[in-house]
């Protein structure tokens, strides 16, 4: 049964014929009789080109943090616009957003916004190695960091049996068009893992440029750090003189307005951020502190980006950041997220399907499995035939997640206790004929 109505599938049509799979992104693309083409937004709603309404928990991808088309944003927005978004040089919008920033994030000295978390990212690691002296990065297996080279290695998509042992793992290639030699500067470990990267730091301490960590497992079900593990990265990266880079591209302004270095009460070096922090319009920032902003302001390390900083976007970082402040959107998300949570396991539990629903309130995903996985090689027990089936089946009745499972279900403030209620219902249903169809 295909997912697009008679008008959706018109417009996947004309989509199809100048896009590339009808997107502009592959990770939108579901199919040719599955991909859906949206009309607008409203709150924690999507409504295709039928008029069909789907409850969002997607939220593309992460940056709804307050809802779609939100009226304190969209004002601002608008505003900004009819004012001209672009100049060539700083912007009192600018210069307010960064403020605002620095206020909620409470650790970094100085921000440089930039326009997209791949952006973000890629300066960060430029930063990291211009003020070190040395080349190499390391990540953690399941982590996505944006989609230029440095990055682009053994991500969520990665085959599990191509991984290595744990100890040595191997890097392994995301993408074609990346040259062989990148990976010589690329280290990869299992997250949660401290004693292996104790061991890579004894051996090469003294090359390592940063290590580059998502809090949590943001690509790969949402996972969280277990008790030292992010404490530990700090010490080891202090102990060696290596940045800490805190990408916070989906967390930040997401699990607490100060983001991850607020929940967990570890502080980066250099922190990235995007999504949350303008509720859906393209903004993002690297915050740096001490020799790292040093790093910027004595010149000679790249940093520029037409756009970067420009009136919409700030606008709308500004405008997000204020509501933020008042507590009450994160409340909203973390009482709808943790509703969702307790209710989607305990149909699990009742139904008698082996899962566990892991992360953090307002991003957290259904793992299908035996036990609770702490990394990414952990995840490969997961059903992930069954999960796919079961959130399709949910979609075809008006509530999206992310038919993947290793991407988490989004929370955001539109949403609401009649949500909660709409969604575990569909759920029970979904899951119940998912099980009896095997």
């Amino acid at each position: 049964m295909s997912l697009q109505g008679k008008h959706t599938k018109e417009w996947f049509e004309r989509a199809n014929a100048v896009l590339v799979n009808g997107v502009s992104s592959q990770f939108r693309y579901w199919g040719d009789d599955d991909t859906i083409v949206i009309d607008h937004g409203e709150g924690g709603y999507l409504v295709d080109m039928d008029g069909k309404r789907y409850l969002d928990y997607q939220l593309g991808f992460g940056p709804i943090i307050l809802g779609h088309g939100d009226p304190a944003v969209s004002e601002a927005v608008a505003e900004a616009a009819r004012e001209g978004a672009s100049f060539a040089m700083t912007q009192r919008r600018e210069v307010d957003a960064a403020e605002k920033v620095l206020t909620a994030l409470a650790w970094p000295e100085r921000i440089r916004f930039t326009n997209t978390g791949t952006e973000a990212t890629m300066h960060a690691i430029r930063l990291a190695r211009g003020v070190t002296g040395r080349d190499i990065v390391l990540k953690f297996e399941g982590q996505y960091h944006g989609v230029h080279d440095y990055v682009m290695y053994s991500t969520a998509s990665a085959a599990y049996g191509s991984l290595g042992s744990r100890m040595r793992p191997i890097p392994v290639q995301s993408s074609s068009g990346i040259p062989d030699e990148i990976r010589t500067f690329i280290r990869t470990l299992p997250y949660n893992d401290l004693d292996a990267v104790h061991a890579l730091f004894r051996g090469e301490g003294h090359r390592i440029a940063a290590v580059i960590v998502e809090p949590t497992l943001g690509n790969t079900f949402g996972l969280l750090p277990v008790a030292g593990f992010l404490e530990g990265l700090r010490e080891v990266t202090g102990e060696y003189g290596a940045a800490l880079i805190f990408d916070e591209v989906k967390t930040g302004f997401r699990i607490a307005v100060g983001g991850a270095a607020e929940h967990f009460g570890v502080t980066p070096d250099i922190g990235t951020y995007a999504k949350a922090m303008g509720n859906g319009f393209p903004v993002a920032a690297i915050a740096t502190t001490g020799r790292f902003v040093e790093g910027w302001r004595q010149g000679g390390i790249a940093q520029a980006g037409t756009y970067s900083g420009n009136g919409v976007a700030a606008a709308a970082a500004g405008a997000t950041v204020d509501r933020l402040k008042t507590g009450e959107p994160l409340a909203q998300v973390e009482k709808v997220g943790r509703d969702l949570m307790e209710g989607l396991e305990k149909i699990l539990a009742d139904r008698g399907v082996a899962g566990k629903v892991v992360g953090h309130p307002s991003m957290f995903s259904i793992y299908l499995g035996e036990g609770e996985p702490t990394d990414f090689r952990d995840t490969a027990k997961h059903d992930e035939d069954l999960y796919e089936r079961l959130t399709m089946r949910m979609i075809e009745k008006g509530v999206m997640p992310c038919p993947d499972a290793k991407e988490p279900w989004f929370v955001c403030a539109a949403h609401t206790d009649d949500d909660v209620a709409t969604t575990l219902q569909v759920f029970e249903e979904s899951l119940g004929e998912t099980v009896d169809d095997q």
